[in-house]
Formats: structure tokens, sequence, C-alpha cells
């Protein structure tokens, strides 16, 4: 009797040792691969901001004088944008004729503009004259109509942080004449870019 106690005994022990041998083993799952984390990048502070390409800029006119201060109008415009549609844009804003002899020209450092005989520069203002535009003298419209285009163009042409007063303009009459506004006794010199304040009397 005890003999069979003791083989049934090393019979379950050899049992429970296969058991333990077959068992599967439990292994640790992998951690999951770590993931990078995009670090925001700064700003370069000296970094220049880029500017629109001069067509893709939106048109303002400038409308009134360097000694007076200007108003900003936006022109909507399509195509292509060119010196005589915003000098047009003027015309069309304020009522007054500002039909061009020839076209725009570069050259000498800026731009040279001749309008026709038959301006306002030169007739006077329409009638009647818009009440927002409305110009009391010859001599005020003259100066009005001209520091408008040279400031439309400048500010249009001139890409910051460049200085638009940088671009020279320059008026001339038909026959490449220097601009003459005889019923005003006033005239301005062909060689020199266009300012009022350097303005000839007499």
């Amino acid at each position: 009797m005890k003999k069979l106690s003791l083989l049934l005994a090393v019979l379950l022990c050899g049992m429970l040792a296969a058991c333990q041998a077959t068992a599967p083993r439990e292994t640790a799952a992998p951690s999951p691969a770590a993931t990078e984390t995009p670090v925001p990048t700064e700003p370069d502070p000296t970094a220049e901001p880029t500017q629109p390409a001069i067509e893709d800029r939106p048109a303002v006119l400038y409308i009134g004088t360097k000694a007076g201060g200007f108003q900003e109008y936006l022109m909507e415009h399509e195509g292509e944008l060119t010196p005589e549609k915003l000098i047009q844009g003027i015309g069309d804003l304020t009522g007054w004729d500002l039909t061009l002899a020839e076209p725009v020209t570069d050259g000498k450092g800026g731009m040279s503009v001749c309008l026709a005989n038959s301006s306002s520069l030169f007739q006077g203002p329409p009638d009647p004259q818009k009440d927002e535009f409305h110009m009391y003298s010859a001599e005020q419209l003259a100066e009005t109509i001209l520091d408008s285009i040279q400031k439309t163009l400048q500010n249009y042409y001139v890409l910051a942080p460049g200085d638009p007063d940088n671009l020279d303009i320059w008026y001339y009459m038909e026959g490449e004449k220097p601009l003459e506004l005889p019923e005003l006794g006033l005239s301005w010199p062909l060689e020199e870019p266009y300012q009022w304040a350097s303005v000839q009397r007499g």
C-alpha cells in the first residue's frame, strides 16, 4: 500500500513538472515606439516680410496735395494695372478730365507724364463739379491734379521698405515742352522732377 502511494506521488510530481514545461510563457508587450512631437519653429525676426507682386497689390488713389494731405480711395480694376489706368482712375473718381497726350514713360529714375491740352489741368474743372472734389480756384485744381497723380504713382510702384518719394515724376507738355500754365503764370523746368514747391512764377 505504501509502495502504491509512493508511486502515485511520483507520477503526480512528474505530471506537474510536464505542465509547467509546456505552459506558454508570458512575454512583455513591446512598448509602442515613442512618437516625435514637432517643435514649432520661431519666426526669424530679422527676415523681411514678403511683399506681394505689384500686379497683386490693391490700387489706392491719393487725392489731395502734399501741403494739405491726401485722402485715400480704393480703386477696383481688372487685368494689368498700368500708370495710365491709375491716372484715369483719378479722373473717373473726381470727374476731372485727365486725358493723356502720350503714354506714361519710364526713365531718368522715374516716370514722365504728359497731360493733353484738353485736360482739366489746362481747361479747368468740369461744370458741375462733384461736391467732394470741388475746387475753388484754377491754381488749387492744378496743384491737386499734379500732386495726386504724383502721389498715386509713387505709392503704387515703390514697394516697402522703399521710400515712395524716391520715385521722381516729371510733367511735360505736348511737343516735349516744359509744363506751363500761362493763365496762372506757373511753370516747371523740364530738367527737374516735379515738385509744386519748385514752381516758377511770373
